[in-house]
């Protein structure tokens, strides 16, 4: 069982901004199968929803600095850390791509770094997705609205994420898969 964490912020007024791509994706891909499970389990920052036989979501229900707290809290309760799949946005990456990592810094991301911190390492897996490229003040950038060119490249996402989920459900570990999510060509929504 592979445990799905999309980082972003809660509520109606953050919910179709930049640092909530990760949850967005999440959302369209669940809403395209119907999918609208119940919880769980419910945590303190958080709740786990059933998604497919392979998948989980773990989503956290406070800010995105706080984002691990739930990702502990699920960890106490017997979730692996290694098991967890970050899904989050990256300024460093264009909009319309998306990279998979099994480890590294947190990049300045105040979601990935309280993740970090709260399970005290960096060897969490995490698909990157672009919002780039990214204006200053960069806070103001990642709580801004999508635009309308930027939906179109959105929509564009939603195919390959699909693969990626399906990939993901599929795999036994995930140092194969950073090699068949990670080219461009993937990232292309005629490419099938």
């Amino acid at each position: 069982m592979w445990t799905l964490v999309p980082l972003g912020n809660p509520g109606a007024e953050y919910q179709d901004t930049r640092h909530n791509l990760g949850r967005l994706l999440l959302q369209r891909w669940m809403a395209e199968r119907n999918l609208a499970p119940a919880p769980k389990k419910r945590f303190p920052s958080g709740s786990l929803y059933p998604l497919t036989q392979n998948l989980q979501a773990l989503v956290p229900s406070t800010y995105m600095n706080l984002s691990g707290e739930v990702c502990a809290q699920a960890a106490a309760a017997g979730i692996y850390p290694r098991r967890l799949v970050l899904l989050h946005d990256d300024k460093d990456l264009p909009l319309g791509t998306g990279r998979f990592r099994l480890n590294g810094s947190d990049g300045g991301h105040n979601g990935l770094r309280s993740v970090f911190e709260c399970l005290d390492t960096p060897d969490v897996a995490r698909l990157r997705l672009g919002i780039g490229p990214f204006q200053r003040p960069l806070v103001d950038f990642v709580l801004e609205p999508w635009t309308e060119p930027e939906w179109v490249l959105i929509e564009g996402l939603d195919a390959p994420f699909a693969k990626f989920m399906d990939l993901l459900a599929g795999a036994e570990d995930l140092s194969a898969l950073a090699n068949l999510v990670n080219p461009d060509r993937f990232w292309s929504p005629t490419e099938s």
